[in-house]
Protein backbone atom coordinates (compact mmCIF):
# COMPACT_ATOMS: atom_id res chain seq x y z
CA UNK A 1 0.00 0.00 0.00
CA UNK A 2 2.82 2.40 0.78
CA UNK A 3 4.46 1.58 -2.53
CA UNK A 4 1.23 2.54 -4.28
CA UNK A 5 1.32 5.99 -2.67
CA UNK A 6 4.99 6.57 -3.49
CA UNK A 7 4.40 5.71 -7.14
CA UNK A 8 1.41 8.02 -7.41
CA UNK A 9 3.36 10.83 -5.74
CA UNK A 10 6.03 10.50 -8.39
CA UNK A 11 3.38 10.63 -11.13
CA UNK A 12 1.64 13.59 -9.54
CA UNK A 13 4.80 15.72 -9.80
CA UNK A 14 5.10 15.14 -13.53
CA UNK A 15 4.47 18.34 -15.42
CA UNK A 16 1.15 18.41 -17.22
CA UNK A 17 1.79 19.28 -20.89
CA UNK A 18 0.45 22.69 -21.86
CA UNK A 19 -1.65 21.06 -24.58
CA UNK A 20 -3.31 18.80 -22.01
CA UNK A 21 -4.51 21.60 -19.73
CA UNK A 22 -7.29 22.46 -22.15
CA UNK A 23 -8.54 18.86 -22.45
CA UNK A 24 -11.43 18.24 -20.02
CA UNK A 25 -10.68 14.53 -19.49
CA UNK A 26 -7.02 15.26 -18.74
CA UNK A 27 -7.99 17.74 -16.05
CA UNK A 28 -10.52 15.23 -14.71
CA UNK A 29 -7.75 12.62 -14.44
CA UNK A 30 -5.55 14.92 -12.33
CA UNK A 31 -8.46 15.78 -10.05
CA UNK A 32 -9.08 12.07 -9.50
CA UNK A 33 -5.39 11.49 -8.72
CA UNK A 34 -5.40 14.34 -6.20
CA UNK A 35 -8.39 12.86 -4.37
CA UNK A 36 -6.81 9.41 -4.46
CA UNK A 37 -3.59 10.89 -3.05
CA UNK A 38 -5.56 12.38 -0.17
CA UNK A 39 -7.08 9.00 0.75
CA UNK A 40 -3.70 7.27 0.61
CA UNK A 41 -2.23 9.96 2.87
CA UNK A 42 -5.00 9.42 5.43
CA UNK A 43 -4.57 5.63 5.37
CA UNK A 44 -0.80 5.91 5.70
CA UNK A 45 -1.07 8.27 8.68
CA UNK A 46 -3.44 5.98 10.59
CA UNK A 47 -1.41 2.87 9.78
CA UNK A 48 1.77 4.59 11.00
CA UNK A 49 0.09 5.80 14.19
CA UNK A 50 -1.28 2.31 14.90
CA UNK A 51 2.16 0.75 14.52
CA UNK A 52 3.75 3.37 16.79
CA UNK A 53 1.00 3.01 19.41
CA UNK A 54 1.30 -0.78 19.47
CA UNK A 55 5.06 -0.39 19.81
CA UNK A 56 4.56 2.02 22.73
CA UNK A 57 6.21 5.01 21.04
CA UNK A 58 3.05 7.15 21.16
CA UNK A 59 -0.05 7.15 23.37
CA UNK A 60 -2.80 4.71 22.43
CA UNK A 61 -5.66 7.20 21.90
CA UNK A 62 -9.33 6.10 21.72
CA UNK A 63 -9.34 6.89 17.99
CA UNK A 64 -6.32 4.68 17.33
CA UNK A 65 -7.82 1.89 19.43
CA UNK A 66 -11.06 2.14 17.42
CA UNK A 67 -9.13 1.96 14.16
CA UNK A 68 -7.28 -1.15 15.36
CA UNK A 69 -10.59 -2.77 16.36
CA UNK A 70 -12.10 -2.09 12.94
CA UNK A 71 -9.13 -3.65 11.16
CA UNK A 72 -9.16 -6.65 13.54
CA UNK A 73 -12.82 -7.19 12.59
CA UNK A 74 -11.92 -6.83 8.86
CA UNK A 75 -14.03 -3.67 8.60
CA UNK A 76 -13.05 -0.36 7.01
CA UNK A 77 -12.24 2.26 9.68
CA UNK A 78 -14.71 5.14 9.62
CA UNK A 79 -11.91 7.71 9.53
CA UNK A 80 -10.83 6.32 6.14
CA UNK A 81 -14.31 6.91 4.70
CA UNK A 82 -15.58 10.14 6.26
CA UNK A 83 -14.04 13.47 7.17
CA UNK A 84 -14.64 15.09 10.60
CA UNK A 85 -17.83 16.73 9.29
CA UNK A 86 -19.25 13.33 8.26
CA UNK A 87 -18.89 13.96 4.52
CA UNK A 88 -17.94 10.97 2.38
CA UNK A 89 -14.35 11.16 1.10
CA UNK A 90 -13.74 7.61 -0.13
CA UNK A 91 -15.53 4.68 -1.70
CA UNK A 92 -17.66 2.43 0.49
CA UNK A 93 -17.26 -1.33 0.86
CA UNK A 94 -18.72 -3.87 3.31
CA UNK A 95 -15.34 -5.50 4.04
CA UNK A 96 -11.76 -4.33 4.44
CA UNK A 97 -10.49 -6.74 1.78
CA UNK A 98 -13.03 -5.42 -0.73
CA UNK A 99 -12.08 -1.83 0.07
CA UNK A 100 -8.36 -2.50 -0.36
CA UNK A 101 -9.03 -4.44 -3.56
CA UNK A 102 -10.92 -1.46 -4.94
CA UNK A 103 -8.01 0.81 -3.98
CA UNK A 104 -5.60 -1.40 -5.92
CA UNK A 105 -7.85 -1.41 -8.98
CA UNK A 106 -8.23 2.38 -8.82
CA UNK A 107 -4.47 2.78 -8.65
CA UNK A 108 -4.06 0.46 -11.61
CA UNK A 109 -6.56 2.39 -13.72
CA UNK A 110 -5.32 5.88 -12.85
CA UNK A 111 -1.62 5.06 -13.21
CA UNK A 112 -2.13 3.32 -16.56
CA UNK A 113 -4.19 6.21 -17.87
CA UNK A 114 -1.53 8.72 -16.79
CA UNK A 115 1.56 6.75 -17.79
CA UNK A 116 0.24 5.33 -21.05
CA UNK A 117 -2.89 6.64 -22.73
CA UNK A 118 -6.62 6.72 -22.35
CA UNK A 119 -8.09 3.26 -21.80
CA UNK A 120 -10.35 1.88 -24.49
CA UNK A 121 -13.07 1.49 -21.85
CA UNK A 122 -13.30 3.55 -18.65
CA UNK A 123 -14.19 1.96 -15.30
CA UNK A 124 -16.99 4.42 -14.50
CA UNK A 125 -17.72 3.10 -11.01
CA UNK A 126 -14.06 3.46 -10.08
CA UNK A 127 -14.13 7.27 -10.17
CA UNK A 128 -14.72 9.56 -7.21
CA UNK A 129 -16.81 11.83 -9.41
CA UNK A 130 -18.48 9.84 -12.21
CA UNK A 131 -20.83 12.73 -12.93
CA UNK A 132 -17.79 14.95 -13.54
CA UNK A 133 -16.39 12.34 -15.92
CA UNK A 134 -19.57 12.32 -18.01
CA UNK A 135 -19.61 16.12 -18.03
CA UNK A 136 -16.01 16.16 -19.27
CA UNK A 137 -16.97 13.78 -22.08
CA UNK A 138 -19.81 16.12 -23.10
CA UNK A 139 -17.41 19.08 -23.01
CA UNK A 140 -14.95 17.37 -25.33
CA UNK A 141 -17.68 16.45 -27.81
CA UNK A 142 -19.06 19.99 -27.71
CA UNK A 143 -15.60 21.45 -28.39
CA UNK A 144 -15.12 19.04 -31.29
CA UNK A 145 -18.28 20.52 -32.85
CA UNK A 146 -17.37 24.13 -32.15
CA UNK A 147 -17.62 24.93 -35.86
CA UNK A 148 -21.21 23.65 -35.80
CA UNK A 149 -22.07 26.00 -32.92
CA UNK A 150 -22.85 23.22 -30.44
CA UNK A 151 -23.47 24.51 -26.92
CA UNK A 152 -22.92 22.43 -23.79
CA UNK A 153 -26.32 23.28 -22.36
CA UNK A 154 -28.00 22.20 -25.62
CA UNK A 155 -26.21 18.86 -25.92
CA UNK A 156 -28.05 15.72 -24.84
CA UNK A 157 -26.20 12.63 -23.66
CA UNK A 158 -26.86 9.27 -25.29
CA UNK A 159 -25.94 5.70 -24.36
CA UNK A 160 -25.52 2.71 -26.64
CA UNK A 161 -24.85 -0.81 -25.38
CA UNK A 162 -21.94 -2.61 -27.04
CA UNK A 163 -22.61 -5.23 -29.67
CA UNK A 164 -22.41 -8.72 -28.05
CA UNK A 165 -19.72 -9.78 -30.52
CA UNK A 166 -17.42 -7.03 -29.23
CA UNK A 167 -18.41 -6.92 -25.57
CA UNK A 168 -15.57 -6.29 -23.13
CA UNK A 169 -15.49 -7.97 -19.74
CA UNK A 170 -17.32 -5.39 -17.67
CA UNK A 171 -16.75 -6.22 -14.01
CA UNK A 172 -12.98 -5.97 -13.63
CA UNK A 173 -11.07 -2.68 -13.60
CA UNK A 174 -7.93 -4.50 -14.76
CA UNK A 175 -9.49 -5.64 -18.01
CA UNK A 176 -8.96 -3.31 -20.95
CA UNK A 177 -10.76 -3.35 -24.26
CA UNK A 178 -10.41 -6.40 -26.49
CA UNK A 179 -11.60 -6.77 -30.08
CA UNK A 180 -13.19 -3.35 -29.94
CA UNK A 181 -12.06 0.01 -31.23
CA UNK A 182 -12.16 3.34 -29.47
CA UNK A 183 -15.27 5.20 -30.69
CA UNK A 184 -14.77 8.07 -33.09
CA UNK A 185 -16.81 10.23 -30.72
CA UNK A 186 -17.64 9.58 -27.09
CA UNK A 187 -16.23 6.89 -24.80
CA UNK A 188 -16.82 3.29 -23.72
CA UNK A 189 -17.58 2.75 -20.02
CA UNK A 190 -17.93 -0.39 -17.94
CA UNK A 191 -18.48 -1.46 -14.33
CA UNK A 192 -22.27 -1.02 -14.18
CA UNK A 193 -24.64 -3.66 -12.82
CA UNK A 194 -28.38 -4.19 -13.22
CA UNK A 195 -30.46 -4.98 -10.12
CA UNK A 196 -33.70 -6.91 -10.55
CA UNK A 197 -33.33 -7.14 -14.32
CA UNK A 198 -31.12 -8.64 -17.02
CA UNK A 199 -29.88 -7.68 -20.47
CA UNK A 200 -30.73 -9.81 -23.47
CA UNK A 201 -27.42 -9.69 -25.34
CA UNK A 202 -28.50 -11.20 -28.69
CA UNK A 203 -31.54 -8.93 -29.08
CA UNK A 204 -30.20 -6.07 -26.93
CA UNK A 205 -33.07 -5.17 -24.64
CA UNK A 206 -33.92 -5.25 -20.92
CA UNK A 207 -35.74 -8.30 -19.61
CA UNK A 208 -36.70 -9.90 -16.31
CA UNK A 209 -33.90 -11.37 -14.24
CA UNK A 210 -33.37 -15.08 -14.63
CA UNK A 211 -33.54 -17.55 -11.77
CA UNK A 212 -32.39 -16.22 -8.41
CA UNK A 213 -29.73 -13.89 -9.81
CA UNK A 214 -30.47 -10.44 -8.40
CA UNK A 215 -27.56 -8.64 -10.11
CA UNK A 216 -26.47 -8.75 -13.75
CA UNK A 217 -23.14 -7.40 -15.03
CA UNK A 218 -24.04 -4.90 -17.71
CA UNK A 219 -22.04 -4.93 -20.98
CA UNK A 220 -19.93 -1.99 -22.05
CA UNK A 221 -21.82 1.17 -22.91
CA UNK A 222 -20.83 3.87 -25.38
CA UNK A 223 -21.58 7.31 -24.02
CA UNK A 224 -21.81 10.07 -26.60
CA UNK A 225 -23.83 13.21 -27.31
CA UNK A 226 -26.24 14.65 -29.83
CA UNK A 227 -27.46 18.19 -30.36
CA UNK A 228 -31.17 18.29 -31.22
CA UNK A 229 -30.89 21.93 -32.31
CA UNK A 230 -28.03 21.27 -34.77
CA UNK A 231 -28.76 22.38 -38.32
CA UNK A 232 -27.82 20.31 -41.35
CA UNK A 233 -25.10 22.02 -43.36
CA UNK A 234 -24.15 19.33 -45.83
CA UNK A 235 -23.42 15.61 -46.21
CA UNK A 236 -20.87 15.61 -43.39
CA UNK A 237 -22.88 17.75 -40.99
CA UNK A 238 -23.86 16.40 -37.58
CA UNK A 239 -27.23 14.70 -37.49
CA UNK A 240 -30.06 15.77 -35.29
CA UNK A 241 -31.09 13.56 -32.41
CA UNK A 242 -32.79 10.45 -33.76
CA UNK A 243 -33.55 8.62 -30.51
CA UNK A 244 -37.15 7.47 -30.10
CA UNK A 245 -37.91 8.34 -26.50
CA UNK A 246 -40.94 6.04 -26.48
CA UNK A 247 -38.69 3.00 -26.92
CA UNK A 248 -36.07 4.13 -24.41
CA UNK A 249 -36.06 3.54 -20.65
CA UNK A 250 -34.47 6.21 -18.46
CA UNK A 251 -32.77 3.97 -15.93
CA UNK A 252 -31.54 5.55 -12.67
CA UNK A 253 -27.88 4.88 -11.84
CA UNK A 254 -26.56 4.70 -8.28
CA UNK A 255 -23.02 4.53 -6.97
CA UNK A 256 -23.94 2.11 -4.17
CA UNK A 257 -26.64 -0.60 -3.96
CA UNK A 258 -27.90 0.75 -0.64
CA UNK A 259 -29.08 3.90 -2.43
Amino acid sequence: MLDVEDRLKAMKHRRLPETGKSIPLVMFLFQEIQRFQNILGIVRKWMTDMCLAIDGQIIMSPEIATCIKFIFDLRVPTMWLLDPSGAEIAWLAPTLSGWLGSMTNRHFGLSNWLAKDRPISFWLTGFFNPQGFLTSVMQEITRAHRADNWALDAVESRAEVADPRNTIIADDARIEGKNIAEPAEGVWVHGLWLEGAAWNKPQRFLEDSKGKDLFFAFPNIKVYAECPSAEQKGPGAPKKATVDDKNMYSCPVYKYPMR
